[in-house]
């Protein structure tokens, strides 16, 4: 006799459980999504029956996935995926434009490329809506390939296959200092210059901590990281008052902050990063993607000719 455990799984059941996932806490699942706590709790503990096994556990005061969970948000991630990709591809065929388009995107490129960006795409589709959120480089892939945005702009590439993933401009990466600092009257300077200061950093595992300290090992040290944080802007907040030194990427200058000063970085080696934007393939058959995708390339061409001549 065929195994019909889990047949009866729902979209709806597997929606609640990568909501679940990504943050383990069913308070915050609960506000995320507009329910009860008890809702969230039932509706996964009803999943875990269907399935016929476990798929969270209590560790003292907290809930966390078991391994049997993380592999199922996965293949959810999947088949959601594949659900919108089929919605999209019947719309577009049917002459539907894609009207509520998903917009993630790293800090520093939210303060003026992408607002440009979407402001251009507005003007030539004014029916368009869209929702926009911004995180670290590796958070907005990783909300791209788990089908929560439409649209990634980033200073990371994803590489999977059914992405289409388009470079944009490169830009430098600028020290950042306390305004007041005597190197602030600079226009240029070595990163060895700062290598006995204490360093604010982004979060382990974000794309603007790895270009900190590949530049600070291209100038011959490894920084002393005094603080982390999950958001550039309290990074260079953390720097204008006084805590420390960091390196932020050229967009940052898209803003003033009246108490930090961002100079360009002369190393044998320059860094920089490459920006890009990245959207499922399947999205590509509607004309407001393709419009968004044209127009990005053209404000990242823009963009890369005016870095240009400030260099």
């Amino acid at each position: 006799m065929d195994d019909i455990s889990g047949r009866d799984i729902t979209f709806a059941d597997l929606e609640m459980l990568v909501a679940f996932a990504r943050t383990e806490h069913f308070g915050n699942t609960a506000g995320e999504l507009g329910v009860s706590v008890a809702t969230v709790q039932r509706a996964i503990r009803s999943l875990e029956r269907k399935l016929g096994i476990p798929l969270i556990e209590q560790a003292g005061r907290r809930v966390r996935m078991l391994r049997a969970g993380t592999v199922l948000v996965r293949e959810a991630n999947a088949v959601l995926r594949a659900r919108r990709d089929a919605i999209d591809s019947t719309l577009a065929d049917a002459g539907h434009p894609q009207r509520l388009l998903r917009i993630a995107h790293t800090f520093s490129l939210g303060l003026g490329f992408v607002p440009g960006v979407l402001a251009e795409v507005l003007a030539s589709h004014p029916g368009l809506r869209f929702r926009s959120w911004e995180g670290s480089a590796t958070d907005v892939v990783a909300a791209l390939l788990r089908g929560e945005a439409d649209f990634a702009f980033t200073s990371v590439s994803p590489s999977e296959q059914d992405f289409v993933v388009e470079p944009l401009f490169t830009e430098s990466l600028l020290l950042a200092l306390p305004a007041e600092d005597p190197l602030a009257k600079l226009d240029s300077v070595p990163l060895s210059a700062v290598r006995e200061r204490p360093f604010v950093a982004m979060e382990l595992g974000s794309s603007s901590r790895a270009h900190m300290v590949n530049a600070c090992a291209r100038a011959g040290f490894v920084p002393r990281i005094t603080i982390e944080g999950n958001d550039l802007f309290v990074v260079e907040s953390m720097v204008g008052a006084g805590i420390g030194v960091s390196v932020v990427p050229e967009g940052m200058t898209d803003h003033q902050h009246p108490r930090v000063a961002r100079i360009r970085i002369v190393d044998p080696a320059p860094a920089g990063r490459i920006v890009f934007v990245a959207y499922p393939r399947a999205g590509a058959q509607h004309q407001s993607v393709r419009d968004l995708a044209r127009i990005a390339r053209e404000h990242g061409r823009r963009r890369q000719e005016s870095l240009q001549k400030l260099q």
